[in-house]
């Protein structure tokens, strides 16, 4: 959901799609409200693939590529 408003925004602040579709930024507000949008949402996307990242890490690389790639996960053995 994030990536199109980064694209968005990101276009709006560019001067020569400006000119040619001004509408852009008058939807998003001025150019600084456009740069405004184009970094919260690029923090929040590259917060959102570091939680991801470390939640991988902290269950387990190799078991989590193994499920993967062939389905299988070793959920480890059981007592009972």
């Amino acid at each position: 959901m994030l990536c199109p408003f980064i694209v968005l925004s990101g276009l709006a602040m560019s001067p020569q799609l400006d000119a040619a579709w001004p509408w852009l930024l008058g939807i998003l507000g001025e150019r600084q409200s456009a740069r405004t949008i184009h970094f919260v949402c690029a923090c929040a996307l590259a917060s959102f693939v570091m939680v991801h990242l470390l939640m991988v890490l902290a269950s387990g690389v190799w078991n989590n590529l193994r499920s993967m790639i062939t389905g299988w996960y070793d959920i480890g053995e059981t007592n009972g």
